[in-house]
């Protein structure tokens, strides 16, 4: 074989070798892109979550507070409508005796 033969044979191993190079090169960008992508679903799976479960604890928050404020509104508006009572019932008593007392005086001038 001649040198030129030699060279252009090496030549060809060298294409063939770089073309496999190129063709695992290739696979080995589609196997990144695929777990690339698969971390990325992965990922945004266990944010949704951690967000749901964030949320919920909230919203359980939030909810406690707001039955604990309700009880405390509906324990203040009982003790002001026992107030309210006892002091229309005190009104109530003294407005009738007034009356009484004044019916009483008038029947006393009227009678004079």
């Amino acid at each position: 074989m001649s040198s030129v033969e030699k060279i252009v044979n090496v030549l060809s191993e060298l294409e063939k070798d770089i073309e496999s190079l190129s063709l695992k090169v290739h696979d080995m960008k589609k196997r990144i892109l695929t777990n690339s992508d698969k971390e990325i679903s992965d990922l945004r799976e266990k944010i949704t979550e951690i967000a749901k479960t964030e949320s919920e604890r909230i919203i359980s928050a939030a909810k406690q507070e707001a039955e604990e404020k309700s009880q405390k509104i509906l324990a203040d508006a009982e003790t002001n409508l026992t107030n309210l009572k006892e002091n229309t019932k005190l009104s109530f008593d003294k407005s009738v005796n007034l009356v009484v007392d004044s019916v009483l005086n008038r029947k006393d001038t009227s009678e004079t």
